[in-house]
């Protein structure tokens, strides 16, 4: 019975197949998801921006820094009750906290008039770097990749090269050390020479006339007569004529900039 009853289930997906009913029995279906930007375009005019709160207004205006724009409008929509004050923190934070800002731009001016349902605000950006400087920018995972990027800006003469990072995988001290040993490759240090022998007398008698520890008395511990130098602070790196700069100039900066001829650079 059960065979039976098999070959009679087997015959009848047999004819739906047949009848092109399979199709849809094999049927399946996909979606595709797509990343929505906050910051998005006007249908009725692609040159101005919208922004729905805070962090869209803060995209839009990163949006016409990306594409190196002279000045732009952004409709602000919401209900922010003082929107005119989250326009002024917003260009604030884009030009003074933002690494894109920090590098390429010098000021950001702005005035804005409410509409009816919105907040029209046209921003000006005044640039410090050009927009061949701005497309020059290297973009890199993390700082180890810069020892490598830096070599190569050596070796083709370049006289700067700035590196965004999407990962700030150390901290400033440990990108300086990295600079520094690349620093060596191109300018090692020259090898003292032994001093002559005067020199070596002269040096003991110096040593002969400084204060000495005075002995300790009745079990007291020895007392000395000058104070102990300083602790040694943290290394600073000398890489003359090398220039390196921060953007923002804070603990995670998000570009690197290494000017390695500072008089032939624009900056």
């Amino acid at each position: 019975m059960r065979k039976r009853y098999a070959a009679i289930a087997y015959l009848l997906i047999l004819c739906l197949i047949l009848s092109g009913c399979g199709d849809k029995l094999l049927e399946r279906s996909y979606s595709t998801v797509t990343p929505h930007s906050a910051a998005y375009r006007e249908t009725e005019d692609a040159d101005t921006l919208r922004a729905e709160n805070y962090q869209d207004l803060v995209n839009a205006l990163l949006i016409l820094l990306g594409e190196h724009s002279e000045d732009g409008v952004v409709r602000v929509y919401g209900d922010a009750p003082d929107k005119a004050r989250m326009v002024e923190n917003a260009c604030v934070e884009v030009q003074k906290e933002t690494a894109v800002g920090a590098y390429l731009l010098d000021y950001i001016t702005y005035d804005g008039k409410d509409e009816n349902g919105y907040y029209e605000l046209t921003v000006r950006f005044g640039y410090r770097r050009t927009a061949e400087e701005q497309a020059a920018i290297v973009n890199a995972t993390s700082t180890e990749a810069l020892p490598d990027l830096l070599r190569t800006a050596v070796e083709e003469g370049r006289s700067a090269v700035a590196v965004r990072f999407g990962w700030f995988g150390t901290d400033r001290a440990g990108v300086m050390a990295m600079l520094s040993s690349v620093y060596d490759e191109f300018h090692p240090s020259e090898e003292t020479e032994p001093p002559a022998e005067k020199e070596i007398e002269t040096e003991a008698a110096e040593r002969s006339d400084e204060p000495q520890a005075m002995p300790p008395i009745d079990g007291e511990p020895a007392i000395r007569a000058a104070e102990l130098p300083p602790e040694p602070a943290e290394p600073e790196y000398d890489l003359s004529p090398w220039e390196v700069l921060f953007y923002p100039n804070d603990v995670r900066p998000g570009i690197i900039e290494v000017l390695l001829h500072p008089e032939k650079s624009p900056a």
